[in-house]
């Protein structure tokens, strides 16, 4: 037990939790339920989902770790468009366009970002339309922001009791030098990331799956509690089910930001057809957990069990009630 102790703790004082329960902060100060054109808009999803005459319209945006785009302009420009893709098709949509804002304290920041943030709009055929662009000697600073397309939503609020806790994923990559951050898709062509992407869609037009949120700077166990908060349930998770990449701790692999990974929450009698999605495109897909009727988020490992969380404690502040 006291590995487990340890393991935890390490995990609670690293994994970037903290980042996501400052969100708090906001979630205060907003309406418990925005309404837009007479229809309700739930809080604490990937994306804002719009009912549209078509299905819903789908909102997000993205701010760029300052450390990142410090070291890495370039890539903070790529993994802005990025996170900002996921965000969509995790919500069981397509994206239709970006826009970003950007302050640069030189030339060369700025042009390195805009690289960046073509290479990705490229590959993943997402055109940026617009945005603003502000030179400041001081510091520099990039948010992108999405709009995409649903006809049918993936959201987080509609995991149940009973349902299998599923990890989407992909084990062949590498962790950038300096972040957490499981690069997976830059050895992947165009077309294999969107055909990749485009299970996600497929499982909720099917309706295969109604749960799913794409595993941010959170880790895996974080985007676990973040998606259950808003379904109201806790969870038991099992660790030693939790596949790792050749090389790759699971303490480590546990906090990583991937750029191709989902949380999904599967009705059990779907979860094979689910599983199937993926591995037709050679996707790992496996059950890793179970959502339960109660508050807490247990994990096991090695015969040993302790409760990381507790949903009376919220995390954003956008639970279920």
């Amino acid at each position: 037990m006291s590995w487990l102790n340890d393991f935890v703790a390490d995990w609670m004082a690293t994994s970037g939790l903290q980042e996501k329960q400052d969100i708090q902060t906001v979630a205060s100060s907003l309406p418990i339920s925005p309404v837009v054109n007479g229809q309700p808009v739930l809080l604490g999803d990937d994306a804002a989902a719009i009912p549209s005459n078509e299905g819903y319209l789908l909102l997000a945006a993205e701010g760029v770790w300052p450390p990142l785009l410090r070291a890495d302009p370039q890539l903070a420009g790529r993994c802005c468009v990025l996170t900002n893709v996921s965000d969509i098709y995790a919500m069981g949509g397509r994206p239709t366009a970006v826009v970003d804002v950007l302050f640069a304290t030189d030339d060369e920041v700025a042009s390195k970002v805009l690289k960046g943030m073509q290479e990705n709009a490229e590959r993943f055929g997402v055109p940026i339309v617009g945005g603003h662009f502000t030179k400041n000697r001081d510091t520099s600073a990039l948010a992108v922001a999405i709009l995409g397309q649903a006809k049918k939503l993936l959201t987080s609020y509609t995991a149940r009791p009973g349902d299998q806790l599923m990890l989407v994923c992909k084990l062949e990559g590498n962790i950038r030098d300096g972040f957490n951050f499981w690069d997976c898709s830059s050895r992947c062509s165009p077309e294999e990331l969107r055909e990749e992407l485009e299970c996600l869609p497929f499982l909720a037009e099917a309706e295969l799956c109604d749960t799913a949120k794409d595993v941010s700077m959170a880790g895996i166990l974080g985007t676990t509690i973040m998606m259950l908060e808003t379904s109201g349930y806790g969870a038991e998770i099992d660790l030693d089910e939790i596949p790792c990449p050749l090389g790759v701790g699971l303490e480590q692999w546990l906090k990583v930001f991937h750029s191709y990974g989902f949380i999904l929450s599967v009705r059990p009698e779907q979860v094979r057809d689910v599983m199937n999605v993926f591995e037709k495109k050679e996707i790992c897909c496996v059950p890793y957990g179970r959502v339960i009727e109660d508050s807490t988020i247990t994990v096991w490992g090695r015969g040993a069990s302790k409760v990381i969380w507790d949903l009376k404690t919220p995390l954003m502040g956008f639970a279920q009630s």
